[in-house]
């Protein structure tokens, strides 16, 4: 049976189930359904949670990564796709890499400030900030918070170089800002086809 056909299939949602939290000591489970007066499982509405970090850059030292800094503003994703590596680093916050991840997101509100503290602090160097090394920063609820395009102004504010991955044309949006790197992209690329 295809999944289209299937009425437990739940429409747009890349997981199926929660999976296994490696980090929780307990679990619901429904292993028979004919005992269990309520479904366990239920395509509810996706929920946000506010978090409220000290710090959004984190830093990598993975060889293999093109860059050393990242802000994810959120933590989650409402695009579901299956293939995420950043599922697993859900389990860290006690929920699922599975429906969990779709529609359990973490926000970070204060993301702009920290990341102005973080661009005054005494003898910092530039260099280029991610945004989304984890989570897709254009994803669904950007459209309402808008938390991504406040990092995009205080970037442009500070004239500091930032990358973006995304998969959403949400990213659109923000061309007014974005259009300001463009004289900045277009000085540096002979000196990087030159290296």
């Amino acid at each position: 049976m295809t999944h289209i056909k299937n009425k437990e299939y739940f429409k747009g949602r890349g997981a199926q189930v929660n999976t296994h939290n490696r980090f929780l000591k307990t679990e619901y489970v429904a292993e028979h359904e004919e005992g269990i007066d309520e479904l366990m499982l239920q395509n509810s509405a996706t929920t946000l949670f506010e978090e409220h970090p000290k710090n959004i850059v984190s830093k990598s030292k993975s060889p293999d990564l093109p860059f050393l800094q990242s802000i994810n503003p959120y933590q989650g994703c409402e695009h579901g796709c299956l293939y995420c590596y950043a599922r697993n680093a859900h389990e860290y916050y006690g929920f699922s890499a599975g429906l969990d991840f779709e529609r359990k997101i973490i926000v970070k509100r204060n993301a702009a400030e920290l990341l102005e503290t973080f661009l005054n602090r005494k003898g910092y160097l530039p260099s280029t900030i991610m945004l989304s090394g984890n989570t897709d920063c254009y994803q669904p609820i950007e459209r309402k918070l808008k938390i991504t395009r406040s990092l995009l102004e205080v970037f442009l504010k500070y004239k500091h170089p930032v990358g973006i991955i995304t998969k959403n044309n949400l990213l659109l949006r923000d061309l007014d800002i974005l259009k300001n790197w463009l004289p900045m992209i277009l000085y540096t690329l002979p000196l990087v086809l030159i290296h």
